[in-house]
């Protein structure tokens, strides 16, 4: 007799006359699975990764990334009969009747095995399928033999309704689902109630092998292993000669359903907020609408696309809603280049250049320093020194305007007035508001930022521009942002408050008045919002970001648009130009959505007639100290002058300069054109104020070679 016969006549007797034995040394002395769980609802939460919802309820991240299914769980009692009697005549027909081995299906198993020279079946139980989920372990017939005990301590513990339970919601798909939920959800889009007996005995039969009997992608012949498990079930009496017809009739209708809200930058700031991992079988509802933020999404896309000859290709839009902090929309679009799934790149987070965004807070802090809205201010090109040299402040448009009004300044975003602004408030108090509002990008110091900070020479990030904005719109109190709607209204600490309410609600209404913008951006503006809006509009250099922040009553848009590669735009576009229009469209959703919230209005000389005037510093700009001038031989002598400068000086005041100890008046009250000599002098003066004083401003020194 040969081998082949021999063991095709006796090998399943000798199979089955080893398997007691084998089994035996395997309790005793080889890796059972360590404690099995108390509970499978605790097994499951183990380890889970949470998943989250807009503030509706809608899913904003989806819940088959954890190691199991904690989230899409079903009741034993509320799955279709007809769907567990697929899942138990496709894996385990005697699930009822064994007590976690099934040892004739095992050994008929063994014996088709051993006749084909290769294992061609497994004949897992659903118990041992429960295990292996719990306790995975390597693909080898010893795995089998430890599985099969392990099964039959695991039905000590737990009911055949609880191990069936687990095993429909923890069953693995393809994809990454898990459970039959997730399944129902992936490939039909409904749910369990719905789905008709051939797409319950399409899940019953995928789990055999998930990723060749993928309906989607799947290479295997799903429709045939369909109709034989229907077969199957009509022998076993568990589904009609009618029923059967319906399960091999046609082709599976395939309807997927994926998230319709994009918002895994939002996500990942929120799980940097959420202390450790959360474990729980409900999603965790966030601030997020996340039928605005879809739509916002839309609108941003659709404006990028709008301005594409510009060669602006990113963008971010952020909401919330300043009275509690919270965070309503967290929309970003844009690539970098064809690579770029756009993942990894938050414009909302990543800090750039704020332009003149940063004017209404030194504007704020001027008020609370006793200027009013109708302080003037000079608009005149400003000269200021950089080490040995001197930097000319300019304003954007090229215009300037002479005396104007703070609100003036600060409505047409005037530069030089703003330097001037800031001059009197001071830089390090400035640089301590801004820090103190949320701006953590701010950290190189005074001495790199200068005046230019308030120009926006720093970089700080749309999420820290639109807190700190928050302070303005809620009266000078800080504004600390909510992502988690259990987190509360956000508290209003008024020991920490940066700017007086007085001087908040002035800086609200000069931006959202265009009587205060005509200069620059003319009458009936873009800027000239459908219901009272704050509205200030920022540009960097060379125009390489562009921004619009706004508020009204309740809601704080900001905005931004740039290239995240920090590549310079095909032509300049501004903050008025490119955001704005953006902004005006979103607030028109934010309006249907939520109803009109203007900002309530003050009246600005009441303000005013609370707060006493107050004078620019009086300062020597021109020369610096140290100061070197070249002498330019090709120039006639008597044409080489220079002009020395003060700052904060009136009409009412007479200044008197010292050049190496001679006295010249100024013919102008504030200049003094000096005819340029070879050598080292020293130049002081004095201003003697129209109330009678007399400042003296300490001596400085330069060198003409």
């Amino acid at each position: 007799m040969s081998i082949r016969k021999f063991v095709r006549r006796w090998g399943g007797w000798i199979g089955a006359a080893l398997a007691v034995p084998i089994l035996l040394v395997s309790i005793t002395i080889f890796d059972l699975a360590p404690d099995l769980p108390i509970s499978l609802d605790a097994a499951v939460l183990q380890g889970a990764m949470p998943i989250f919802s807009d503030r509706y309820g809608l899913p904003l991240s989806r819940s088959y990334q954890s190691a199991l299914n904690p989230h899409n769980l079903v009741p034993y009692h509320d799955v279709p009969e007809r769907l567990i009697a697929a899942f138990i005549a496709a894996e385990d027909a005697r699930f009822f009747k064994h007590h976690g081995i099934d040892w004739l299906a095992r050994m008929h198993a063994l014996w088709q095995n051993i006749k084909g020279f290769e294992n061609v079946r497994g004949a897992s139980t659903i118990s041992e399928q429960v295990v292996r989920i719990l306790h995975p372990r390597p693909r080898t017939y010893w795995s089998r033999w430890l599985e099969g005990w392990d099964a039959t301590r695991l039905e000590h513990r737990f009911d055949k309704h609880e191990l069936l339970e687990f095993y429909l919601n923890q069953v693995p798909f393809s994809s990454g689902r898990r459970g039959v939920v997730q399944a129902a959800r992936y490939y039909f889009g409904r749910s369990l109630a719905t789905l008709n007996t051939k797409e319950m005995l399409a899940l019953a039969t995928m789990v055999r092998a998930p990723s060749l009997l993928d309906p989607i992608r799947g290479k295997g012949d799903l429709e045939k292993r369909i109709a034989l498990l229907a077969a199957r079930m009509v022998r076993q009496g568990t589904l009609s000669q009618e029923s059967y017809k319906d399960a091999t009739d046609g082709r599976l209708q395939m309807h997927t359903s994926e998230l319709s809200v994009a918002a895994h930058h939002f996500l990942a700031y929120v799980k940097e907020r959420v202390d450790g991992v959360v474990r729980s079988s409900q999603p965790i509802r966030t601030t997020l609408d996340g039928e605005l933020q879809q739509k916002v999404q839309e609108l941003l896309e659709q404006r990028l696309r709008d301005i594409s000859e510009y060669g602006l290709k990113n963008g971010g839009v952020l909401i919330i809603d300043h009275s509690t902090g919270e965070v309503l929309t967290w929309a970003v679009a844009g690539k970098i280049d064809d690579k770029d799934s756009g993942y990894d790149h938050d414009a909302i987070r990543t800090a750039r250049q704020p332009g003149s965004t940063l004017k209404p807070f030194v504007y704020a802090l001027a008020l609370d320093k006793g200027w009013t809205a109708e302080t003037t201010i000079k608009d005149e090109p400003l000269v200021e020194q950089v080490e040995h040299g001197l930097h000319i402040y300019r304003n954007f448009s090229q215009v300037y305007y002479g005396e104007v009004s703070m609100a003036v300044a600060l409505g047409n975003s005037l530069n030089t007035p703003a330097v001037r602004t800031l001059n009197f408030v001071g830089l390090d108090n400035f640089l301590r508001t801004l820090q103190n509002s949320g701006m953590t990008c701010l950290t190189r110091g005074m001495e790199i930022y200068g005046n230019g900070l308030v120009l926006g020479n720093a970089e700080i990030s749309l999420l820290e521009l639109v807190q700190a904005y928050g302070a303005l719109a809620q009266g000078g109190i800080p504004l600390t942002l909510s992502v988690l709607l259990d987190e509360g209204t956000s508290k209003k600490d008024i020991d920490q408050r940066l700017f007086s309410e007085q001087a908040a609600k002035t800086i609200g209404m000069i931006l959202s008045e265009d009587a205060y913008r005509q200069l620059e951006f003319g009458k009936y503006s873009v800027l000239s919002f459908p219901e009272r809006t704050a509205v200030k509009t920022g540009t960097s250099a060379k125009a390489n970001d562009v921004w619009t922040v706004a508020y009204n009553g309740r809601y704080l848009i900001g905005i931004w648009f740039g290239n995240m590669d920090r590549s310079p735009p095909k032509k300049q576009v501004t903050g008025a130009g490119g955001p704005a229009l953006l902004a005006r469209s979103v607030f028109g959703e934010v309006t249907k959505r939520y109803g009109y919230c203007p900002m309530p209005k003050i009246d600005l000389v009441q303000v005013e007639s609370n707060l006493p005037s107050a004078r620019e510093a009086i300062r020597m700009i021109i020369p610096t100290e140290d100061m070197e001038i070249l002498f330019d031989p090709r120039i006639p002598n008597n044409s080489q002058v220079i002009p020395f400068t003060l700052s904060g000086v009136t009409q009412d005041d007479k200044v008197e300069w010292d050049i190496d100890n001679e006295n010249f008046l100024s013919p102008v009250h504030d200049k003094l054109l000096w005819p340029v000599t070879l050598g080292e002098h020293t130049v002081s003066a004095k201003v003697k104020s129209g109330d009678g004083r007399l400042i003296s401003l300490p001596a400085r020194k330069i060198t003409v070679k």
